[in-house]
């Protein structure tokens, strides 16, 4: 995992990779290879929600459409 501080219209720099993006200041915190490496950031146990220091995205490449992560329980 790398931490950065880059606003989230800059994101086409991160093309592949999972970005950790802060909502309350709307920027990207941190980049990954694997959703793993930036989980630390994104995930947190049921009611602890308020907990979760940020979101997850897997970045497309241009020849790529969107990603769609779907959390089963």
């Amino acid at each position: 995992m790398k931490i950065v501080n880059v606003p989230t219209d800059q994101m086409d720099k991160f093309e592949g990779k999972w970005v950790a993006i802060d909502p309350e200041i709307d920027k990207i915190i941190a980049v990954g290879d694997t959703l793993e490496e930036i989980g630390s950031l994104v995930s947190g146990k049921k009611g602890e929600e308020e907990k979760i220091r940020a979101y997850s995205f897997k970045v497309p490449r241009k020849d790529e459409g969107p990603y769609v992560l779907f959390i089963i329980e």
